[in-house]
């Protein structure tokens, strides 16, 4: 006996197992639930029991249809409505995941767009602290250049100083040679002018004397070869001034004898005519 019920119970679970059978085992328990309550729950007799059940819970409706009609929607209609739920949640889900993936992205351009500015600013800066360099270099430089124009507006003016002071020097040799120069060199001088008047450059000799004692030059229109044969013959020289770019020409000591011979040696009187290019 025991078999025989430990089998029918086997047999039964096999049977629950059926998710049709299953399904209408559940939907019958919970359309005849109050059915099951009276009969375990109620103190009359089991006679008593089965006449109120047939009487008030006995009907295809409960006992049949509606079981299956559920156990027909539990199986066939509630899978679609799970996967109706499942689509929907998923859909909400990738609608969450992108929002979300929106949110960072723009948190992300945002922060590119900072570091961008932030980079800008930072080249603005360096660009202005490049300018304040470079400002301060030219402000530095441009106080050199005027302490180097003072300095040379200075060494001009010591340089003039010394070339003033070198045309006083010399003018004082100029004036004091006849006091320098001893009888022998004056009695040798003397000599060479008698010679030199014998030649042909004495003819030139008063143009020439005259001009260099005037403005240390020489006249327009003399001849170079001339030139060159009183420089040569130790009466004139040349010296050039490279401030001005100009050339100016001197009497030589031996000149400058020559010069106070020829001129000590003109007689001048009411009637000649002293021609106006002596220095008189």
């Amino acid at each position: 006996m025991k078999e025989i019920i430990n089998s029918f119970i086997d047999s039964a679970k096999e049977r629950l197992k059926n998710p049709i059978l299953a399904s209408f085992f559940i939907s019958w328990l919970v359309f005849n639930w109050k059915a099951i309550y009276y009969i375990t729950q109620s103190n009359n007799t089991i006679e008593n029991k089965i006449i109120f059940i047939d009487k008030n819970y006995v009907n295809a409706n409960n006992n049949f249809w509606f079981p299956l009609l559920f156990s027909a929607f539990y199986i066939l209609a509630f899978p679609y409505i799970l996967w109706l739920f499942d689509q929907i949640s998923a859909k909400a889900i990738i609608g969450r995941k992108s929002s979300a993936l929106k949110l960072n992205l723009s948190d992300i351009r945002n922060k590119q767009k900072i570091a961008d500015e932030e980079s800008e600013l930072e080249n603005i800066r360096a660009s202005f602290r490049d300018k304040a360099d470079l400002n301060k270099k030219i402000e530095n430089l441009n106080s050199q250049i005027v302490e180097k124009d003072e300095i040379i507006e200075t060494l001009n003016s010591g340089l003039k100083d010394i070339k003033e002071e070198n045309l006083k020097v010399k003018d004082f040799l100029n004036e004091n040679d006849e006091n320098i120069i001893n009888e022998n060199e004056n009695s040798n001088y003397l000599n060479l002018y008698k010679e030199f008047k014998d030649s042909d450059l004495f003819d030139f000799f008063k143009e020439i004397g005259s001009e260099i004692s005037r403005r240390s030059g020489l006249p327009d229109k003399i001849d170079d070869l001339v030139v060159e044969k009183f420089k040569h013959s130790g009466i004139i020289v040349e010296y050039k001034d490279g401030e001005n770019q100009r050339i100016y020409y001197n009497l030589t000591k031996k000149g400058q004898s020559f010069w106070r011979i020829y001129l000590s040696n003109i007689k001048v009187s009411k009637k000649h005519k002293v021609n106006d290019d002596l220095p008189f």
